[in-house]
């Protein structure tokens, strides 16, 4: 008779463990799965806006490239006309 009172009590402990955890699982689903969708369609904007920014530098990079070369010519044109004038002065003064 003492096993049967021990069966009993442990099915009663076990079922209700069951239904705890069967309505804790349940609560957490009804609060994790809209985080889950909440979490994807932040990620997609994330992609999408990482994907804008990625062709914004590639565009960038492209005009540095193109407008790049042209500004560089002008700067070395002044630097050279400064470096010239610069050699010519200090030809001056050493003449003296």
């Amino acid at each position: 008779m003492e096993t049967l009172i021990h069966a009993d009590i442990f099915f009663f402990i076990a079922s209700a463990f069951v239904v705890v955890l069967t309505i804790g699982f349940i609560l957490a689903l009804v609060y994790i799965i809209p985080a889950l969708k909440d979490l994807r369609d932040l990620s997609a904007t994330v992609k999408k806006e990482g994907d804008k920014i990625a062709s914004d530098i590639d565009g960038i990079r492209n005009t540095i490239k193109e407008k790049g070369s042209k500004a560089k010519s002008t700067f070395d044109s002044v630097l050279a006309f400064f470096t010239r004038r610069r050699k010519s002065n200090h030809k001056k003064t050493v003449d003296k």
